[in-house]
Parts: C-alpha cells; structure tokens; sequence
C-alpha cells in the first residue's frame, strides 16, 4: 500500500515536549490581586480601611507601593481531548515503541473532530513608575501549535492506509498551525477614576517571525484503491510553511509583523474584575512555499515513509513537494500574512478571609480546535508571603484538567512561583491528558 497516510501524520505528531496554552501568573496573588483582608480591626485607629461581610468586619492591609520590578518566566505545556499521557510520553519523551494497545488506546477516546495543542514561551520584562503611569518593557520568545484532526487520520498516521482499501477515509477536519517567533514591546498602565481603582493598559511590540507551517481544510478525503496502486485526495486544502527543513529553537527570520495586548480592570475592597486581549497582530511570513487545491488528485508514485522530519516536528519539504508534484499540485512562493494566535480572558476574583481567595474566569483562543476554557482557582494563604492555588478547568484544548500554583515571596521583594499539572500525568496517565509547567522569578524595588 501507498503510505500517503503520511500526508496527515504530522497532524498528530507537530508536537514537541512543550505544551498547552493556559496558565496564570502565581505572583499575583502576592503582589497584583494580593489578599490585603486582615482579621483584627483596630477600633482606634479612624483611617484604617474596613471591609464587611454578612457575618464579618475585617481591616485592610494598606497596599505596598512600588517604583519598578523586574521579571524571568518560562513555561511548556500540552493538553489534547483524545491523546492521552501514556501516548504523549512514548511517542515524545521515551521514544519507546508504540504497542497496538496503546495505539487502540487512543482510538477509544477519538471523536470526529480531535485537537492538540503545545505553548512553549519564555521571557523577560520589567515596569517602571513615572508619574502614576507604569511603562513595562519586555522580551518574549513563543513556541506555539494547534492541531485539529479526524479519526480517521488518526488512525491513517499510526494503522497506514491498507484498512481503508477500496474506501474513502475523512480527514475532515484538518487543520494546523505552528508559529515561532519572538517579539519586544513596550508599554503603559495607568490608573484611572475617581475612587482610583480603574487599570488601563496596553502594549505593542515588534514580531520577529521565525518558522510557519499551516495547514487548512475542508472537505477533505482520502480514497485507497483496493489493490493499493494509487491513491486519491478530495477536497479544498491550502498547505503554506517557511523552508525551515533543520529543525532549531530559534530559526532564522523569515518575516516581520506587529503585536499588541490590552488591559482593563476594576478592583473593589474586596474583589476586582479583570479583561485581558492579547497577542492581537500579525507576521508577514517572506518566501512562503505555498500548495494550493480544490477538486480531486491522485498519487499513483513510490511509497513515501514520511513527510515529516525525523525529530517529528517540522515537515520534509523534499517528500512534500514530491508527493504533491506528483498530484499535479505545483509549489508557489510568495510573502503571505497571518495573524498570530490570540487570546481573550474575562476572570473575577474575591477574597473571602484573610486566608481564601477565588477566582473564576474563561478564556477563548482563536485557533481551530480550542473550545472555551473555563476554570475555578482556590488561593489558600498559609501565610501572607506563602500561598497554594489549586486549579480545576474545563475545555481549552483538553479535557478536565488539575493544576497547582506556588507562590512565595522573601523579604518583601523577591517572589518566586511555578504553576504545575502533572497530577494526571503521575496519577492516570493512561486515562487523561494534559501536563506541563510554568516558573517565574520576580524581584520589586
């Protein structure tokens, strides 16, 4: 049989060790949306802030200013709703053989319509106050991929073709998107309103592109002949990535573009509701090998292995074109524009005690495959410097998922955090999906 299944495989395998997209900054719950309740309210001193519940009076800490602060992040995540952990650590960490019981493994979980997806992001920024106005300046370096695939290309990628043999397997839907880049911006914040308790803000910054490679779809099949001598592919598809065969974190330039986030929030005594838009902008990708169709086209060449590299991320432009030539279908190279990944988050927050804060958001990233993320944190202080946030969410580009924050702070100034999930990993492994970690390193003046 022809193994032009290959043609999807990178569906299931444009993934590396890095991953999902959603995760909070720990830090904030010492610094940004501190717990500032305090138990005792001292009757004698008149200017001291209160704040009342049905059952409760309690005092407010007042809030430590600062001038400037300074911080270093990275994060990696990957969360999908059909490939499990146990899959995700054979195929990407161990490299071990994939067994025919973990292959059906996943095919148990497989719906119609399956995504992954993988954010890996590293940084460094800092803010500064002039004049009740803060200016933050950063350097951000992203890693970014989503996926969304059928069951049937699933099993195309890990079975091969010969199953499908005088029939026709679905491949919709079909889409992918990998972008690297990384971009430096500046920005302002400024507090605003008559009770002070309005945030504005915004940045913009300068994309660098590094590596795209992205495929979208519709309709698309792919029909076996019986005997295995050739091929046919139906459907509309627009295939587009920047020559980048040896793969390396950090790929040469190949495009330029604009980036920009907004800010808005309103903080209460006791609570604060807070919208966020980000990564809002766009790469104009230069030299963009390009493979356009719409109609039906066979493939009746040699058998192709693969047309992905062998570290199983970036595509093999010489097997692609080859298998494409062979359709008829005839690469164009021209400058093309894409807009990045961006991201809308609505969260509210509210202390209870001086010891519980809880927040709820939701979040939605405009890539195929991601459905609204919604999600509960419980902040517990076990001192005022020392504080746990477990995380319960649903959706994104996984399924249910459990995370844990971290966050202290030494000697009012330097905070350090990690945001965790990897109890599914370590508890289920074979049942769940998702996994990952965040850590962060801040120091205010």
């Amino acid at each position: 049989m022809k193994k032009i299944g290959s043609i999807v495989v990178f569906i299931c395998s444009i993934v590396s060790v890095y991953a999902q997209v959603d995760f909070d900054r720990p830090e904030a719950f010492l610094f940004e949306r501190k717990n500032r309740l305090l138990k005792e309210v001292d009757s004698t001193d008149s200017d001291q802030e209160t704040v009342s519940t049905k059952n409760k009076t309690f005092s407010l800490e007042k809030e430590k200013e600062y001038k400037a602060y300074f911080s270093a992040y990275g994060s990696g995540y990957i969360n999908s709703n059909a490939i499990t952990n146990s899959f995700i650590k054979a195929y990407l960490y161990t490299k071990s053989y994939i067994d025919s019981d973990l292959k059906q493994q996943q095919v148990d979980r497989l719906k119609k319509s399956n995504s992954i997806g993988v954010d890996l992001k590293a940084g460094i920024y800092g803010q500064h106050t002039f004049k009740k106005i803060r200016v933050e300046a950063g350097l951000n370096y992203r890693d970014f991929y989503s996926s969304q695939y059928s069951a049937d290309a699933y099993k195309l990628a890990f079975y091969g073709n010969s199953m499908y043999a005088g029939q026709t397997a679905s491949l919709d839907p079909m889409s992918m998107y990998n972008v690297n880049y990384q971009t430096i911006y500046l920005g302002v914040k400024k507090t605003v309103g008559k009770k002070q308790n309005i945030q504005l803000g915004a940045r913009l910054g300068f994309v660098r592109g590094g590596r795209l490679q992205r495929i979208h779809s519709k309709n698309l099949s792919l029909y076996t002949a019986n005997d295995g001598s050739y091929l046919t592919l139906n459907g509309k598809f627009d295939v587009a990535y920047t020559d980048d065969s040896t793969y390396s974190a950090v790929p040469s330039m190949n495009g330029a573009g604009l980036t920009s986030d907004y800010f808005f929030s309103i903080k209460g005594k006791q609570s604060e509701l807070a919208i966020e838009l980000l990564d809002v902008g766009f790469v104009r990708w230069n030299d963009v090998a390009t493979y356009k169709g719409d109609g039906s086209y066979t493939y009746d060449g040699i058998a192709i292995d693969n047309i992905i590299g062998g570290n199983g991320i970036v595509l093999d432009p010489v097997n692609l074109a080859t298998i494409f030539e062979n359709m008829g279908i005839h690469k164009t190279v021209k400058d093309v524009t894409y807009m990045l990944p961006s991201t809308v988050h609505v969260s509210y927050y509210r202390h209870l005690s001086p010891k519980v804060t809880i927040t709820g958001g939701v979040r939605q990233q405009f890539v195929h495959g991601y459905i609204p993320k919604i999600y509960g944190k419980l902040a517990y202080y076990l001192k005022k410097d020392f504080v746990l946030i477990p995380t319960l969410s649903y959706g994104g580009f996984g399924r249910a998922d459990v995370e844990l924050g971290i966050a202290k702070s030494f000697s009012e100034h330097l905070l350090v955090s990690a945001n965790l999930m990897w109890f599914e990993y370590l508890v289920a492994p074979s049942k769940t999906s998702g996994q990952g970690m965040s850590v962060a390193f801040s120091y205010y003046f």
